[in-house]
């Protein structure tokens, strides 16, 4: 394993923990290349430079994935990174807010019923 993809794995564990690692790991098994890709470009270049700190960078994932309309598997997988490095429930509502002004309103609700989505979820165990 590089370098670089052993930073990957170490730092989707800091923000998504055993989920993360387990998704990646579905990731790997079925196209190990993108797997590859994402661990050492996207978690091991782009997440550990240290211009922006990982609140910043959760904050700017999530806004993009709303802007983009994500189906909601990005959105419930960066949700739980968002609040395992610090970003409350309040700074995500107000980011969806926020986004309805640049994505649309169709976009926020749909981020907000994912999220709400994701929240109950939580709180029964899943």
């Amino acid at each position: 394993m590089s370098e670089k993809a052993a930073a990957g794995w170490k730092m989707i564990d800091e923000l998504a923990g055993e989920r993360g690692i387990q998704a990646m790991k579905t990731v790997e098994e079925f196209s190990p290349r993108l797997a590859k890709l994402a661990l050492e470009f996207g978690y091991g270049d782009v997440y550990l430079d240290d211009a922006l700190d990982k609140k910043q960078r959760a904050l700017i994932t999530l806004s993009s994935l709303i802007t983009q309309g994500d189906n909601g598997r990005g959105l419930t997988y960066h949700f739980n990174a968002a609040l395992r490095v610090g970003v409350s429930k309040e700074e995500i509502l107000e980011l969806i807010n926020h986004c309805s002004a640049y994505a649309g309103f169709p976009k926020a609700i749909h981020a907000v019923h994912v999220f709400k989505d994701f929240l109950e979820n939580q709180q029964q165990g899943e």
